[in-house]
């Protein structure tokens, strides 16, 4: 009997040396591929590094830009509202330069159809400018034109 159970535990030990062997190539198996993920999880960690100081590098320089082209927004929105006052005010001595010319034309108007003899500062005598080289002006029928000299068109 005891012999039956040492063969019997002989050939559990082999069959337990059998699955030893097979898990240590196992484990060497796990522990390579273990080996190479450390390996990769390193280059990823200083790629990631780079990348971090590269995109610091990048956010600084962008920042700087925005803050120059705000400052440049700002000096723009300036002039521009210094224009849009210079355009009111010109708009408005246009406005009231307009009222003084509209009373002249006005003025003119009245001096010319109107005056009756009138004399005085507001009444002037229209002027009649005669061609010197040309006569019987007056008549309807010899109207001339002084552009091209003909008669009958002016």
């Amino acid at each position: 009997m005891l012999k039956d159970a040492c063969s019997e535990l002989k050939k559990d030990i082999r069959e337990l040396e059998h699955e030893n062997k097979i898990l240590k190539s196992k484990k060497a198996k796990t522990d390579m591929t273990n080996l190479a993920l450390h390996e990769e999880l390193k280059m990823f960690k200083e790629t990631l590094s780079l990348k971090e100081e590269a995109f610091a590098t990048d956010l600084t320089k962008l920042e700087d830009e925005s803050l120059k082209l705000e400052q440049k927004v700002e000096s723009l929105l300036v002039e521009n509202r210094k224009l849009l006052e210079k355009l009111k005010q010109a708009e408005s001595d246009f406005a009231a330069n307009r009222h003084w010319n509209k009373a002249s034309h006005a003025l003119n108007w009245l001096n010319t159809h109107h005056s009756r003899g009138r004399k005085g500062l507001d009444f002037v005598t229209k002027c009649t400018v005669y061609p010197v080289n040309r006569k019987y002006i007056g008549l309807p029928e010899n109207i001339v034109c002084f552009h091209c000299g003909k008669t009958g068109h002016y």
